[in-house]
């Protein structure tokens, strides 16, 4: 009972931290959250199920990139070369930023109802729509309140969504481990990551994605450790066919969904096929649509630009890709990579982690004889071969050397579930550190870069580098400057006050889950569990 309380515990701190994180971001900071936002609002305003992939933004929402800073990244875009920087923001005088704010609070609602004329686009409307309908009727509640208070509303509900995320690791670990205080140590390393954080605090399909599949994940382990049955395959189909219908990548897991319904129902055939059968009827229909509007399966952008190009031209490409460059993008934009002005940290903090995954790796090799731990290899490789896909897709269209790492965090629990059974004996120290390394990561990125990037107390070099934060500069602006500079173009709640209230209890739910695992570590010592680390519920 004392260990469910702590997994609450820790639940309600991600819950916290996320909280702040959608409220310290800046408006559009999130990675293409103008253009979610968009596909939601036209929606919500114009009553359409499928929003076609040239649908414009809302007006108002092109009027808020005129007046609001934009990220960093998107600053050479045509559409946002008169718009300004955090940097830039942050220098005008104190009484023209006053003047953007009320022009930005007080914009016409009948601009909610009205499309951009300047190029500004909702090009996320190529993307599966079920985020977007769950997401719609949040926004017809909110009709006519003002831009802001409907973006605070959808990043809330994102981080709620994404939340639960938490205990099911916490499930996904105790299955694979059987020791409670190894899977609690598993659901505090993702509720104090930071780029988890920052990659659901933002109106995108990415928490409804993180959520199917953590939840795709865990039910694959339930159907490995019981007897066949129709009910829990019919589960598994409905998951990955509501998974299919909020985001693209879901296809990685079909090959080890595939392989998991041949291993487990080879007797049982009528329960994969009704599994089968349930993912086609969910999903299907919109990968059909996919082929005939846009020739291809999966409908992205790259996808359709490259249609006309042949298997084999795209094979003779791949000895060209720098793969170790693009790799290590994946990984550094995984770890932390605030927003979508890509902040990021020192290198060697990098390195740090990365040479923990590359010792969990060579412990991981043992393990491998387990069902479980081959199932959640299964899912983190496919996945990988997804993202190494996509490095190729932005190669040939780009010509950029890598992917994005944040959506690694859909299959963040088969990660640390994996990285905390390769620590064998050692696990709950593991875990503990993992809590710890994290934690720290996050206070760092936050109150030496993230906060002060986005009340322009640092901001970037000539040559790109985001220049370093010296306490002096910190203490010129003041405490409580800060805060209100926080609560800039946010909605009428987000006051310097609550911004301050949201600060403490983020503090609180970053700091209580590396104690907590702490106190763990230091008793599991004590108690010199059982080298086999397995079937130790006695050890807890």
């Amino acid at each position: 009972m004392r260990m469910r309380w702590l997994l609450v515990s820790i639940w309600i701190c991600f819950l916290f931290r996320g909280w702040f994180y959608a409220s310290m971001l800046p408006l559009w900071e999130g990675y293409d959250e103008f253009a979610h936002f968009g596909v939601v609002r036209a929606i919500a305003s114009k009553e359409i199920l499928l929003v076609p992939r040239d649908q414009p933004g809302p007006r108002d929402v092109e009027e808020s990139l005129k007046l609001a800073p934009v990220p960093w990244e998107v600053r050479s875009w045509d559409v946002f070369r008169s718009s300004l920087t955090e940097e830039a923001y942050w220098g005008l005088p104190p009484e023209e930023r006053r003047r953007r704010e009320a022009r930005l609070r007080d914009m016409p609602p009948s601009w909610e109802r009205e499309d951009s004329v300047s190029g500004v686009s909702a090009y996320e409307a190529l993307q599966p729509p079920l985020y977007y309908w769950l997401m719609a009727p949040a926004l017809y509640a909110l009709k006519g309140s003002g831009l802001l208070a409907q973006v605070m509303l959808l990043r809330w509900i994102g981080v709620v969504i994404a939340s639960f995320a938490v205990p099911l690791t916490f499930g996904i670990a105790l299955t694979v481990t059987e020791r409670e205080s190894v899977a609690l140590g598993c659901a505090a390393v993702v509720a104090v990551m930071p780029g988890f954080a920052a990659t659901v605090a933002r109106v995108s399909n990415e928490p409804l994605a993180i959520l199917l599949f953590t939840l795709l994940i865990w039910l694959g382990l339930r159907i490995l450790h019981r007897a066949p049955d129709a009910g829990s395959a019919a589960a598994l189909g409905a998951v990955l066919g509501l998974g299919l219908l909020t985001k693209a990548y879901f296809l990685t897991a079909l090959p080890a969904v595939l392989l998991l319904l041949l291993y487990k129902y080879r007797r049982s055939r009528a329960s994969g096929l009704t599994a089968s059968a349930i993912t086609v009827a969910i999903a299907g229909w919109w990968y059909v649509r996919n082929v005939v509007t846009t020739g291809t399966f999966s409908g992205l952008a790259e996808t359709v630009t490259l249609r006309d190009r042949g298997v084999t031209a795209m094979l003779a490409a791949i000895p060209h890709v720098p793969w170790v460059r693009a790799v290590d993008v994946i990984l550094v934009s995984h770890l932390y990579f605030c927003g979508w002005s890509s902040l990021t940290v020192r290198s060697w903090m990098y390195h740090v982690f990365f040479a923990i995954a590359m010792l969990a790796a060579l412990g991981l090799i043992v393990q491998l004889r387990r069902p479980a731990v081959f199932w959640l290899v299964g899912i983190y490789g496919f996945f990988w071969l997804g993202q190494l896909y996509n490095v190729l897709l932005q190669y040939l269209t780009k010509g950029l050397a890598g992917s994005m790492g944040w959506y690694m965090y859909a299959v963040v629990a088969s990660e640390v579930v994996l990285c905390a059974v390769a620590f064998g004996r050692y696990r709950v120290l593991g875990v503990a550190l993992g809590t710890s390394l994290f934690g720290l990561l996050d206070l760092y990125g936050m109150h030496w870069l993230a906060i002060p990037y986005y009340t322009g107390i640092i901001g970037h070099r000539a040559n790109g580098a985001l220049a370093a934060l010296h306490i002096s500069e910190f203490r010129a602006v003041g405490f409580d400057a800060v805060f209100q500079r926080l609560a800039v173009n946010k909605c009428g709640p987000m006051s310097q006050r609550v911004m301050i209230i949201l600060w403490i209890l983020y503090f609180v739910g970053t700091i209580l889950p590396m104690a907590v695992m702490l106190l763990l570590a230091l008793r599991s010592q004590k108690a010199s569990p059982k080298p086999s680390g397995f079937s130790t519920y006695p050890n807890r």
